[in-house]
């Protein structure tokens, strides 16, 4: 707050006094005001404050005091360096300007009525004290004698009315002093920093108890234990970083004390970013490998735009193959390939054949051939992934009310896997979840996070946010393709159209008549179905078998009838495909192989195996006639195969796909071709490419990735 002003003018006294400005004038001439002839524009008459009445004045001191009420809290001037003045020293000041500015009004106003001055202060603090004036300002100074009435008085007028002056400098505030370091003594506060900021992190007592031994030992004072800890609380105030860093380490100066980036995630669509990260399950899981319970791996993939779980996959530890298979998953549910995925540093996702430097003649370069960005989080830096709260979440919310919850660290065990807890032991129930189960309480957990308020996109949930912004799904020749980079790989032997592993038995027509060990893919968290491959062919995909109910035609209902009779007729056609197979190789081969078995040894009669078997004559031309064609067939045979020849030179050496789902993913599968494989385009497709290369679309979106990608292989090739 400014101080009051030397002189004031008649338009500055008029809102001030309650009149027009013509009256101050008149009362001015009537009362032969000391006045200043105005200098500049405009002229007129400037008073003086000092020889204004002193009702005049009492007037300016109150209206200064109820505008000081409505300003903040000013810096003290009268310090080496502005210190804030404490708000509630300020509430005070501001109090006691307006105490005094309404107790100069009321004794001004006494004296034009006769009253001398001590009679009207001391009504005026009558009344003041029974509470029938200025309530509020009571409520703040309490009560007031007539000394510090003129004594604050006194303080204002002599401070050119400088509402400050009336501060209460008590509390050392005003000098800028800092507070409590020293109290204690240098040499204490040296000893007793040293022995508390300590990696090993001794409590505040043993280090005081160390202050203590050193000062005796020195023979200097010791202070108290509790000036030490107020020292302490002072020093932590001011030096906290400090304090963390020397009992913590850097990673809990970052966490505790650093500053932060607050990322909007808002600007974020849906399939932008795909976050994924392994977390331990803090319960036991039965390994179908082994039959053995074990705390296994859970690899999950979210969405970041929408906070939506995408796939998990559950694995007895965590390796690249799981979060490749979790991956195909989540771009399943995704129904489009993600633009950037962010992983964790850990050693399963560090592995070169998921990142960006590895060696393209040995890795398919996963990521890079489906165009997809990768960017990898700090190491032990949790704050960077946004799934780590959907994990802190599952453990508070969901594992800790699994009978087979172990606690994510020796203090978080539960209480029967401690010694000698019987009366725990013996109301532990023992039930360990299946794979299966423990895929079924994943899946319900993330059903229900989906459905609750989404963090930072008000009114909307997860799941609503991620149906908004999905893609339209892929094709089955696409997910075949991803199953092939993505999902687990063991070897099996099918047996009468179905496979056996992992304790199920799969079935597919596909499978019928082979008999040979193949290829399956696929993943632990989804068995809905299985890809088989043989020799790197797709042969068909194999679903879970289904029952029939036993004696569908007396007890099953028309569903049941309904669904043998189908399986019936699946096996009819299949049956007849062999048949028709069967009739035609007979055909073409019966003749010739009944010819030459009639020709064996042992086939011979009686009396000619008693001989030395010689190949008579007329077998042989028997056996070339049965090979020969006529010179009609030779033609039709050497023109259909010079057709095939003209054919195969015209056809690409690519396959070409007849649909895409988006002109940028017909231009990424042209890219592989080109680019990537090295076979030349057909030059449909070679001019569709250059022209998509000049459109905005390229340019704003593909551009920069598909370029850096081109000169990487040219580097490589």
């Amino acid at each position: 707050m400014n101080a009051a002003k030397d002189s004031y003018t008649s338009a500055e006294l008029a809102p001030i006094l309650s009149l027009t400005e013509r009256a101050v004038r008149d009362r001015a001439t009537r009362d032969a005001w000391t006045s200043i002839k105005r200098t500049g524009r405009g002229g007129g008459k400037i008073f003086p404050l000092a020889t204004l009445p002193e009702d005049v004045r009492a007037a300016i001191g109150l209206a200064q005091a109820k505008a000081v009420e409505g300003i903040a809290t000013p810096a003290v001037k009268t310090a080496p360096t502005d210190v804030v003045m404490p708000d509630w020293t300020w509430n005070k000041a501001k109090a006691r300007l307006r105490l005094v500015g309404e107790w100069r009004s009321h004794t001004a106003r006494a004296a034009q009525n006769g009253i001398n001055m001590k009679d009207a202060t001391e009504a005026f603090l009558l009344a003041y004290d029974a509470g029938q004036l200025l309530p509020q300002v009571r409520a703040v100074l309490g009560g007031v004698s007539m000394p510090t009435l003129y004594r604050w008085d006194k303080s204002w007028r002599e401070n050119a009315r400088d509402v400050e002056s009336l501060a209460d400098k008590r509390g050392g505030w005003a000098n800028g002093r800092k507070k409590g370091l020293g109290q204690i003594g240098e040499d204490a506060q040296h000893i007793f920093l040293a022995a508390y900021l300590r990696p090993n992190k001794p409590s505040v007592a043993l280090a005081y108890r160390t202050l203590e031994t050193a000062l005796k030992a020195q023979g200097l004072p010791v202070p108290t234990c509790s000036s030490v800890r107020r020292f302490l609380d002072r020093f932590d105030s001011l030096n906290h970083d400090l304090v963390v860093f020397h009992r913590e380490g850097m990673k809990a100066l970052d966490d505790k004390v650093g500053p932060f980036l607050s990322r909007n995630d808002k600007i974020l669509q849906v399939g932008d970013v795909l976050v994924s990260d392994g977390h331990v399950m803090n319960f036991l899981v039965i390994n179908p490998e082994t039959g053995k319970p074990q705390r296994m791996t859970l690899v999950g993939w979210q969405d970041w735009a929408s906070r939506m779980f995408v796939a998990f996959e559950i694995m007895p530890t965590e390796n690249t193959q799981a979060i490749a298979s979790s991956l195909f998953r989540a771009i399943q549910n995704l129904g489009r390939t993600p633009g950037a995925v962010y992983l964790d540093n850990g050693r399963a996702f560090d592995n070169e054949y998921f990142s960006a430097k590895a060696d393209m003649a040995e890795h398919d370069g996963l990521y890079l051939r489906l165009g997809i960005q990768v960017l990898h989080s700090a190491p032990y830096v949790a704050r960077t992934k946004i799934i780590e709260r959907w994990w802190g979440d599952f453990d508070r919310q969901c594992s800790r009310l699994i009978d087979s919850y172990v606690g994510s660290s020796i203090d978080d065990k539960p209480a029967h896997m401690h010694r000698n807890e019987r009366w725990h032991k013996e109301r532990q129930t023992g039930l360990v979840p299946t794979l299966e189960e423990a895929k079924r309480i994943v899946a319900e957990f993330a059903r229900l996070k989906a459905m609750q308020p989404h963090p930072t996109r008000p009114g909307t949930t997860p799941l609503e946010v991620f149906n908004a912004g999905r893609g339209v799904g892929l094709g089955e020749d696409k997910l075949a393709e991803l199953s092939r980079h993505f999902l687990y790989r063991r070897e099996v032997t099918p047996t009468r159209c179905r496979i056996r592993m992992l304790g199920c038995e799969f079935e597919s027509d596909c499978l019928y008549g082979i008999n040979k060990k193949l290829t399956a893919y696929y993943s632990y968290s989804d068995l809905s179905q299985v890809w088989i491959y043989d020799e790197g062919h797709l042969v068909g995909v194999a679903k879970p078998i289904t029952t029939v109910h036993p004696v569908a035609a007396l007890l099953g209902t028309e569903f049941d009838l309904n669904q043998l009779h189908g399986k019936q007729k699946e096996h009819k056609n299949l049956k007849r495909d062999t048949l028709k197979l069967a009739t035609q190789m007979s055909a073409q081969y019966g003749p010739a192989a009944a010819q030459t078995l009639s020709a064996l040894p042992h086939m011979q009669p009686v009396t000619e195996r008693r001989t030395t078997f010689v190949a008579k004559p007329s077998q042989r031309p028997m056996l070339e006639a049965v090979q020969e064609i006529s010179a009609e067939e030779r033609n039709q045979l050497e023109a259909a195969r010079q057709k095939s020849l003209d054919i195969a030179r015209n056809r690409p050496s690519y396959e070409p796909r007849e649909s895409f789902g988006s002109p940028l993913e017909r231009y990424a599968y042209l890219f592989d071709v080109e680019v990537v494989k090295g076979i030349a385009l057909t030059s449909e497709d070679a001019a569709w490419a250059r022209k998509y290369e000049l459109t905005d679309e390229y340019r704003e979106v593909a551009a920069l990735r598909y370029e850096k990608l081109r000169r990487m292989y040219s580097k490589t090739a």
